[in-house]
């Protein structure tokens, strides 16, 4: 194992929480609150030392890391960079232990958006925006790891190689430098833009970046104890609805509108995503919940397909069943959105579709275009994606017996699990909103922290280091 590679791209994000400090710091200085300004000034202290260590052990080594070291890295990334992050949660005046804070960090960093903290609305201004700052860093972890390792040809977990845009280079690793900072600037590009739209739409700007640092990352977590206190007008719901579209389509569609290389045979992905949000919408405007107003509508089915799960929901309707298969929808497969994924999804049917129609017509030649694209999928994309469906199925059911043995309901058990599972927020959209997650006991929220975790790397990439580890031929 090339230890020191893993500990060279550590090292780098050790840094961006550095830096993220240091925007914490300068915010908590000037608008003078000291409580917790040691706790940040410690962990920029701390990130810093680390990062420069890791990156002086692996700065000679960071060339052709094998796919087992990337899929370690990206499982390391999601388990110690929440070490740093929950420590201004331990040591601010909240009274949360150890487990609680990394929780709370895990939370974040996996854009699910759980929150131990019970009193938002009297948190501590510089405590909110950092834990919005942990979603903004998870949704950029995220993306590089998708790219760069799970969505790989090598081990088709994730298949955004099927898809337009992506790493440079055979290796995205041996171009790092080059690949994350086109990443890192697209996705800043990208928060920016949306904060400039809140701002249009009279948000204040704390509460803009807040919810600029969620809404592209697909996170959940909010300002304030309810999100109808901060959007109050149809058109703030309908500028903050339009940006949780950035989390489901494809995460370089912004990158090549502005440098004119945008082609709709390269987007066809985008544009199922589209139609099934605007048929979706209509459907449900017209037909089930018109009550709710179109612009509430049209707020549902984005949060729920982006994974983020924020709502003002209120209708008597009870949809909390096709809001979940929404959201295990998901979007693109090159995105900060979780979920199964609609390709994957469109695959699988389409690949069904085919196996019976040979039965009827065995002689006709089969379509295995995506899309009806120049984009062909062979037979190991469609068993992967059957694996990761059988895998997401059976944790819903290990993660819904272990949540049965705290006090929530089987149905609570079972919708919670399919949010942690699609790193989603629970809310009013499904149903559980008032979900005290301090009185889980110990044993559950290492549970859950777990299934955040095994979401956003995959099950099947977990699996993949087993065999390699522990059933070498």
């Amino acid at each position: 194992m090339n230890y020191k590679a893993i500990f060279y791209f550590l090292g780098i994000y050790s840094f961006l929480i550095s830096i993220f400090s240091i925007l914490n710091i300068f915010y908590s200085v000037y608008f003078d609150f000291f409580i917790g300004l040691n706790s940040y000034v410690l962990t920029f202290l701390l990130s810093f030392i680390l990062g420069s260590i890791f990156y002086f052990i692996g700065r000679n080594n960071k060339k052709d890391i094998i796919l087992t070291d990337q899929i370690i890295f990206g499982l390391l990334g999601f388990l110690l960079t929440p070490c740093l992050i929950s420590l201004p949660y331990y040591l601010s005046i909240y009274d949360l232990n150890l487990l609680n804070s990394y929780f709370e960090s895990v939370s974040g960093f996996t854009t699910t958006g759980f929150s131990i903290i019970t009193d938002i609305n009297n948190t501590d201004a510089p405590l909110i925006l950092w834990r919005s700052s942990s979603q903004w860093l998870g949704g950029l972890f995220f993306l590089i790891i998708t790219i760069g390792t799970i969505g790989s040809k090598q081990i088709k977990i994730k298949p955004s190689y099927l898809i337009s845009g992506g790493a440079s280079g055979r290796n995205f690793y041996n171009n790092f430098n080059s690949n994350f900072l086109k990443i890192l600037f697209i996705y800043f590009i990208s928060t920016i833009l949306i904060i400039i739209l809140y701002n249009l739409a009279n948000l204040r700007l704390l509460d803009s970046v807040n919810l600029a640092f969620t809404s592209i990352s697909s996170g959940g977590f909010v300002p304030r104890e309810d999100i109808s206190n901060i959007l109050i007008s149809n058109l703030q719901i309908f500028i903050f609805s339009f940006s949780l579209l950035f989390p489901i389509f494809n995460f370089f569609i912004l990158y090549d509108l502005i440098t004119r290389k945008f082609l709709f045979k390269n987007y066809q992905e985008d544009l199922h995503l589209s139609l099934l949000i605007i048929l979706t919408t209509l459907l449900f405007y017209f037909l089930v919940i018109s009550e709710e107003g179109f612009v509430n509508v049209f707020f549902a089915i984005t949060t729920a397909i982006s994974t983020s799960g924020i709502s003002n929901y209120s209708s008597d309707v009870d949809l909390s069943l096709f809001f979940i298969l929404l959201t295990i929808t998901g979007g693109s497969l090159i995105s900060t959105s979780s979920g199964f994924k609609y390709t994957r999804i469109y695959m699988l049917l389409k690949i069904s579709y085919q196996e019976i129609y040979r039965l009827a017509k065995p002689i006709n030649i089969i379509d295995k275009n995506l899309y009806n694209s120049d984009v062909k999928i062979d037979d190991q994309d469609v068993k992967i994606a059957f694996l990761v469906f059988l895998s997401f199925v059976i944790s819903i059911f290990v993660l819904s017996s272990i949540l049965t043995l705290d006090y929530l309901s089987f149905e609570d058990s079972f919708k919670l699990s399919i949010l942690t599972l699609t790193n989603t927020v629970s809310s009013s959209l499904y149903g559980i909103e008032n979900l005290n997650l301090m009185d889980l006991n110990d044993f559950t929220k290492i549970s859950l922290i777990i299934f955040m975790i095994l979401a956003k790397i995959e099950i099947i990439a977990v699996i993949y280091l087993i065999k390699r580890f522990f059933f070498k031929e």
